[in-house]
């Protein structure tokens, strides 16, 4: 069959498909798989183990042969050759934050426009993955090679179960990952997340804000307590977004900050202590690019650091602030440690915590790179070219990895939701239904690139 013949038949498989992929994806959104502590048996809790089993329900459904993996994650087999091909992805979702116009675990459909939390990030792109292997054995084809669709449940937290997954099985020879924009991610920016404890304060304030390290909060409150002994609630709110993407975000921790310093300029309500503790605070969750704390870089390779405090919280008399930091591929973690460690100290705050994820890179020009590159140009037409990243998938946890889609461009004006809202870790995440379908295209070419590889 010619190649005009083969894209047209899987159109046409699209079409008759469309509603029962719209209906996976739903049966996985409907499921609240935030993963967390272990619950009996649960390594993550129970609702990730849920969704780890709906996942194999409807991949057996289709005719592969699946298993779970201690729980951790779902593995999908496809071929038996000796060679095998990694395909990771991740069914545990960010907490649903605040703000949604739309039930977060419901997958309600607008138009072409799928909204609820993980349609996006990551449950979306692990059906229209799946779906590519369903059409293509549906067709008859037998790979070669092994496809391995591999689907995790704790990316969002700390990629234990990738880890976990790699110590008793042999990495594939090489993989990518179905979680970030297309062409190909060939790199991602080194990751830091650094915690950070003021000195003791004097208990006339109470900070509460932010859900997740890796998303700036829309929503922020304190509590401050007047020289008359009452309390009176402050509340900010901002524009939510991924932290390693703060361009058109605006974090409400900083506008929090900005807002009580104000106040206490003209009533002078708060100790030095605690003033100290809100301008570090609006340091730290303000332009998103770690200039007030003077850590920010850049190199050509892989662009600007992104730094944002996305929570903070009270122990006790004192204040705990988080931050996300995603630095460039040829900066080093230990000068910006020691930057943020001179930085907080002026402000009575001491380093707890700083933990390293180091960057991610492989050549360009390797032929599984350009295998994927084509199958995607085959599709695009477009020229885009492989790129570096800010955000962090498990690619930077497996050998020989890469990040490929199936992240696409469309015009948010259509999804009709206001500015802050749509992203992967914001309210009303959202994604195309087109755009899956056009992954699906993609990646059916790469399979069958990859097979002959």
């Amino acid at each position: 069959m010619g190649g005009w013949e083969a894209d047209s038949e899987l159109e046409a498989w699209l079409s008759k498909k469309e509603d029962a992929m719209v209906e996976d994806i739903t049966s996985l959104v409907e499921i609240p798989s935030v993963s967390g502590e272990q619950e009996g048996s649960a390594p993550y809790g129970k609702t990730c183990r849920a969704v780890l089993y709906r996942m194999l329900e409807i991949a057996g459904r289709y005719g592969f042969t699946c298993c779970s993996f201690r729980d951790k994650c779902a593995v999908i087999r496809y071929g038996n050759g000796t060679k095998k091909i990694g395909i990771w992805g991740h069914l545990d979702v960010v907490p649903e934050g605040t703000g949604w116009l739309y039930p977060p675990f419901s997958c309600t459909r607008k138009g072409d426009f799928l909204i609820g939390r993980g349609v996006q990030d990551n449950k979306g792109p692990a059906i229209a993955f799946l779906y590519a292997m369903r059409y293509l054995k549906e067709k008859g084809m037998v790979p070669c090679v092994t496809f391995l669709q591999i689907l995790g449940c704790r990316e969002e937290v700390d990629m234990e179960d990738v880890s976990s997954y790699l110590k008793e099985n042999p990495a594939p020879e090489v993989s990518f990952v179905t979680d970030c924009a297309f062409p190909v991610c060939y790199g991602e920016k080194g990751i830091c997340r650094a915690e950070f404890v003021s000195e003791k304060l004097d208990g006339n304030m109470v900070l509460s804000g932010g859900s997740a390290v890796n998303s700036i909060p829309a929503y922020a409150c304190a509590k401050i307590r007047s020289p008359q002994g009452k309390w009176k609630k402050v509340e900010a709110d901002g524009i939510s977004g991924h932290a390693a993407f703060p361009q058109g975000a605006n974090n409400a921790l900083g506008i929090l900050a900005e807002r009580i310093l104000c106040k206490n300029r003209e009533e002078n309500i708060l100790s030095d202590k605690e003033e100290r503790v809100l301008k570090f605070l609006k340091k730290a969750c303000g332009d998103g690019y770690g200039k007030e704390l003077n850590i920010a870089c850049e190199d050509h390779i892989s662009g600007v650091l992104t730094a944002s405090g996305t929570v903070v919280r009270m122990e006790g008399e004192k204040a705990v602030v988080e931050m996300d930091i995603r630095y460039p591929v040829t900066a080093k973690a230990e000068d910006i440690w020691r930057q943020l460690e001179n930085e907080a100290g002026k402000y009575g705050f001491s380093i707890r915590s700083f933990e390293d994820n180091a960057p991610s890179y492989i050549d360009k020009n390797t032929p599984f790179v350009t295998c994927l590159s084509g199958a995607y140009e085959e599709v695009m037409k477009d020229g885009k070219k492989p790129y570096v990243m800010g955000g962090g998938t498990y690619a930077r946890k497996i050998p020989n990895a890469v990040g490929f889609g199936p992240g696409l461009e469309f015009d948010w004006k259509e999804t009709g939701l206001p500015m802050g809202h749509g992203n992967c870790h914001s309210a009303d995440e959202v994604q195309s239904v087109s755009n899956l379908k056009t992954a699906v295209k993609i990646y059916v070419k790469a399979l069958q690139k990859l097979d002959a590889l």
